[in-house]
């Protein structure tokens, strides 16, 4: 009996041998099609946690601008595609903050920074070794965009502190002035008060010397004068009587607007003086004193109205 052996089908095993190696071969581009793109999602996390590091610099609260300003710079190399070869600068408000590997090198990006319009710093980040070429030079397109957001942030950083600081300065000062303003009122208070004590003391000097020292030789004088002269001490004696009370202020005022004639007329009024009586120590008609007197009236603003000019004059 004989046997016969079953030849291998060639053709399906180099069939079988081609769709293994497209396999492999698939499987190996799926693999690095995943590892790149697990290379870019690390990068757009370093670049994720950059932007989030540097938004809670800024928010710290009493951090001054330089310690803001240097953390930020610090914060930056980590967040590039090759960390450890990478080194950055800020030159901003004529200062410059730098990591402590800072070199200025070929392969560099830089980012204007910008506030109100007007350009106040730069960023620049540097390889320290070269690199292969990528989007611009050995950097990422992604990269150029985060250089450009973390300039802007700076901008915006730089506008607020400046803001922030401007709204301090105004309000010490307006502290100051506020205190200052205080102090003067206090002054201005004591200077007042002192005035009103300098005031009463002259007035009550001034009364004394004309009670014990004026008064007394001018009731000498009528004791020994004609009549025409002890009625003028007379009228003297009054006018310093009223002089030394509330009158001499109220009439001082009224003196501005009378001539100095009508002024001798108001005080011989005042006393209780007739036309007539007035008339005879000024050596002048009844007449004209009527005249002087409606000249008074019109200016004291009490013409054609029912007032007794004498008892006006003397409520003054």
């Amino acid at each position: 009996m004989s046997h016969t052996v079953e030849q291998p089908d060639i053709d399906a095993l180099v069939r079988r041998n081609r769709e293994l190696e497209q396999l492999e071969h698939d499987h190996r581009r799926m693999e690095l099609i995943f590892k790149q793109q697990a290379h870019k999602l690390q990068e757009r996390m370093k670049e994720i946690n950059c932007l989030y590091g540097i938004s809670k610099i800024l928010e710290q609260i009493g951090l001054s601008l330089e310690d803001t300003f240097q953390q930020v710079v610090n914060i930056i190399p980590p967040s590039w595609q090759y960390p450890e070869i990478t080194c950055a600068q800020l030159l901003i408000n004529d200062q410059s903050f730098r990591t402590d590997n800072y070199k200025n090198t070929f392969w560099k990006q830089q980012a204007d920074i910008t506030a109100y319009g007007e350009p106040i710093g730069i960023l620049t980040v540097c390889y320290l070794e070269k690199r292969p070429d990528m989007d611009e030079g050995p950097f990422l397109a992604e990269e150029r965009s985060l250089i450009n957001a973390i300039a802007q942030l700076l901008g915006r950083t730089s506008k607020r502190k400046q803001a922030e600081a401007e709204l301090r300065e105004s309000r010490r000062k307006l502290k100051e002035q506020n205190q200052q303003l205080k102090e003067k009122n206090i002054a201005l208070r004591e200077v007042m008060s002192q005035l009103r004590e300098e005031k009463l003391d002259l007035e009550k000097r001034v009364l004394a010397n004309v009670e014990h020292l004026l008064l007394p030789l001018v009731k000498k004088m009528e004791e020994h004068g004609s009549n025409l002269e002890k009625e003028y001490l007379q009228l003297l004696e009054d006018n310093i009587a009223q002089l030394t009370s509330s009158f001499g202020t109220k009439i001082s005022r009224l003196h501005q607007r009378l001539t100095p004639r009508e002024n001798e007329i108001c005080n011989m009024i005042r006393t209780g003086l007739s036309s007539k009586e007035i008339g005879k120590i000024l050596n002048l008609s009844y007449r004209s004193v009527e005249t002087y007197r409606n000249h008074i009236r019109k200016k004291l603003g009490i013409t054609n109205k029912k007032i007794n000019l004498t008892s006006y004059l003397s409520g003054l």
